[in-house]
């Protein structure tokens, strides 16, 4: 059974701002920054970079287009290119919690 509070009913991409807005099914809300979804970005590539401790290499983190990644999340296309990661609902919401690293684990 899925939680419909998990689900969003509308997604705004502010690209001036590089923030993205998401209003939830259940009547919450939540703004997430550009650099905030590219450090949280559970991709291999930069979960590697952050257990390893690198920096991230570009300071680009505005967002440049969101994409349905089917029912289950988001797919983030950020200003350097990079689109590897998909967010889940779940997560997304973990990230603004500040429960992502412990949604990670689970």
């Amino acid at each position: 059974m899925t939680d419909n509070s998990l689900h969003p009913i509308d997604i705004t991409l502010h690209k001036a701002s590089a923030e993205l807005d998401i209003s939830w099914a259940d009547g919450s809300a939540t703004r997430l920054s550009g650099a905030m979804l590219r450090q949280f970005c559970a991709c291999s590539g930069c979960r590697a970079r952050n257990l390893i401790g690198t920096r991230l290499i570009t300071d680009n983190t505005a967002i440049a287009d969101v994409q349905m990644a089917g029912i289950a999340g988001l797919q983030i296309i950020f200003g350097d290119g990079h689109d590897r990661g998909v967010f889940p609902w779940a997560y997304l919401r973990a990230i603004e919690a500040g429960t992502a690293l412990q949604h990670l684990d689970s």
